[in-house]
């Protein structure tokens, strides 16, 4: 699993911060703010702080949630979802125990925070990709303590769909199907990274 600093750090520059304007909007110096993003300074104080500053979409009010992604070497972030669905999380500890349990399938494998709003857009995104139309129950918080089913039935449902998928992603970093891509698109690329 991805390490918490690569994830902030990733975040940070998706939303287009420098270590300066994280370190406004969390009332601390650019020091301190640096330290928390490479991990020199636990987090643990001020997390909640960061992930409302650095969840992925808009801000909304109140917390994030937390989504299963994938951080690639090249710093990419993307959320993964489970089969065609997108679990999100209320609570952090519960979104890392899903991660650590598929890691096996990914080295990629993070917790991120996400606004719901964003995870909606990610998700219709998806079904238009496959020419499909979103369900709005397709998205849903899986540890929500209202729900009929016991939460070890659910997480275990959705760690197959979310092993499914990073297997499936797993083509995306293949060095030979790379070479094959590059190949076959001759001169209109340069060399893709691997």
């Amino acid at each position: 699993m991805r390490d918490e600093s690569e994830v902030w750090q990733a975040l940070l520059k998706r939303k287009g911060l420098s270590v300066t304007d994280l370190a406004a909007q969390l009332g601390v110096t650019r020091q301190h703010a640096h330290r928390l993003l490479t991990g020199r300074r636990p987090a643990e104080t001020q997390r909640a702080e960061l992930e409302v500053a650095l969840a992925m979409g808009s801000p909304g009010s109140g917390h994030p949630l937390y989504a299963i992604g994938e951080l690639d070497d090249l710093g990419e972030l993307d959320l993964v979802p489970a089969g065609d669905a997108q679990p999100l999380f209320a609570d952090r500890e519960v979104a890392t125990r899903v991660a650590l349990d598929v890691d096996a399938a990914s080295r990629h494998v993070c917790v991120v925070p996400v606004w719901p709003t964003y995870a909606w857009r990610n998700l219709v995104a998806f079904h238009a990709a496959w020419g499909a139309d979103p369900e709005p129950r397709k998205l849903f918080v899986v540890d929500d303590t209202d729900d009929e089913l016991p939460l070890d039935v659910v997480l275990e449902e959705i760690r197959t769909g979310f092993e499914a998928t990073l297997r499936a992603r797993t083509l995306a970093h293949d060095p030979d199907l790379l070479d094959e891509v590059h190949t076959r698109l001759g001169g209109y690329t340069t060399r893709l990274p691997q």
